[in-house]
């Protein structure tokens, strides 16, 4: 996304058009850039310390700012003074905390396979540190394998009165197969559930950490295959309470990404890739949940009720295509989380759409399948917008801007319904605006010195239509 404004601004800066310095003459056109305010929520999540270069098996906690490390034998024995004060909790002790490896051999699909998971269980004594800033971690060394687990709660959210942890790693070390990642949270308030933080590492035959913020904590294992292929793998999330909850996963390994999963269900698997201008998510059902990815260079898109496949590829030349069977999918793909600069928004859809794009001083955008869906595009707030009802099967724009320019509309003479689109820079623009619109083959030429116009194909519309190009500043009307 980062490359489209960037192209947008190579357009203003060195587009020939706008050397001219003639008076720039305003055309008394309603201007479609108002658009219904974008948002994708950006869910804060906990900020974890995790100790550097540290060996052993330790509890490490962090009470209002006091830290604590602890061997985990003296962790077993007595309870643990984490704020410093003898008289909270039970007889200065606040909380008690019981970590240890547990490796195992199980059978799957007739293989034996070798499996190690750090169980780390925290019951809090006392009511005194229930609403404090807390967080607590365990790290276990175990035959070249380092794990660690942990839980935290931010000031003034309910740390559960006893929660256990259980994080497992599969690493399939005699077979040909790619490490399973098993994170699992049972935690028991005394009021109502609240926001809670948990956390698994595993540094051994690969790096592996991943954070799960939970909105509010609810009893929910999720599994995690990173897979051979660079930023892909397979998850599952399966929750068991009938309770809903927003979940915000992070992820660093073979790549960084950000997922939020708002209301999740009893079960929800789906495969997942992500990469540098690349995001792909998989699924054998639809679900009706929205998601928020959040990639390495601040581009994020918003899927609302996740349809059975998205592919996105970003930058100058890109395309999404979308799979549903259901109206309610919704995508929108933002160059940042807050107040976005530019955006692609598609809605009302079912079956199969793709979108493409290239962007530049020639460039194009085409839209095939979709019917009835919505689209709406904007970049740098209002140099580019554009927004269409896809009565059509198939749609293409296409531009030349340079001196003796050009561009062109194809619809299949189908019908685009409340078709608009305002392309403004500094002595150029495009300004399109139609109830109901079809063309074939149609195509508008110009020439700057002096400035004339020739058009070839067919263009229809129904209700009132604006057809302008702004040369030199001064608006030319060609319907």
């Amino acid at each position: 996304m980062k490359r489209i404004i960037a192209a947008f601004l190579a357009v203003v800066l060195l587009s020939p058009i706008a050397a001219y310095d003639n008076e720039i003459h305003e055309k008394t056109l309603k201007s479609d850039n108002e658009h219904e305010n974008i948002s994708i929520e950006n869910y804060e999540s906990y900020n974890f310390t995790i100790l550097k270069q540290q060996l052993g098996a330790f509890v490490y906690t962090r009470c209002n700012g006091i830290e604590k490390r602890t061997p985990v034998i003296q962790a077993l024995l007595n309870p643990i003074d984490v704020d410093d004060n003898p008289d909270t909790g039970e007889n200065g002790g606040d909380v008690r905390i019981t970590a240890y490896p547990f490796p195992y051999v199980q059978q799957v699909d007739g293989e034996w396979i070798l499996a190690i998971s750090l169980v780390f269980k925290i019951i809090r004594l006392g009511q005194e540190i229930k609403d404090s800033d807390f967080e607590a971690y365990v790290q276990i060394d175990f035959q070249g394998h380092t794990l660690r687990a942990g839980i935290g709660s931010a000031y003034g959210e309910e740390l559960p009165r006893e929660a256990r942890l259980v994080f497992t790693v599969v690493p399939y070390l005699m077979y040909d197969k790619e490490p399973e990642y098993y994170i699992n949270l049972e935690p028991v308030f005394e009021g109502n559930s609240s926001r809670v933080s948990i956390f698994g590492e595993y540094i051994g035959k690969s790096h592996q950490y991943m954070q799960i913020d939970f909105n509010p904590a609810i009893t929910t294992m999720i599994k995690f295959v990173p897979s051979a292929k660079i930023g892909h793998a397979g998850i599952t999330i399966q929750r068991f309470a009938s309770q809903e909850t927003t979940l915000k996963m992070i992820y660093k390994g073979k790549f960084n990404a950000n997922l939020t999963i708002e209301d999740i269900p009893i079960t929800m698997s789906f495969d997942l890739a992500i990469s540098e201008r690349h995001f792909e998510y998989e699924s054998s059902d639809e679900f009706n949940v929205s998601m928020i990815i959040e990639g390495n260079h601040q581009a994020c898109a918003r899927i609302i009720y996740l349809p059975r496949h998205v592919v996105i590829d970003g930058g100058l030349d890109g395309y999404v295509n979308i799979f549903t069977n259901n109206r309610k999918t919704e995508l929108i793909l933002a160059d940042k989380i807050e107040e976005p600069s530019s955006f692609i928004r598609i809605s009302n859809l079912t079956g199969n759409i793709t979108f493409r794009w290239k962007v530049g001083l020639s460039g194009f955008l085409a839209v095939d399948g979709g019917k009835n869906a919505f689209i709406e595009l904007s970049a740098l707030k209002g140099i580019f917008d554009l927004k269409a009802i896809k009565k059509a099967t198939n749609f293409s724009l296409s531009w030349n801007l340079a001196l003796n320019g050009s561009i062109s509309i194809d619809t299949n003479w189908e019908w685009l319904a409340e078709y608009s689109i305002n392309f403004t820079l500094e002595n150029f623009g495009i300004y399109i605006k139609a109830s109901f619109l079809r063309a074939e083959d149609y195509m508008a030429r110009w020439n700057t010195s002096p400035p004339s116009f020739i058009t070839y194909g067919n263009m229809d519309f129904i209700g009132d239509i604006d057809f302008s190009i702004m040369i030199n500043g001064i608006w030319y009307p060609l319907f």
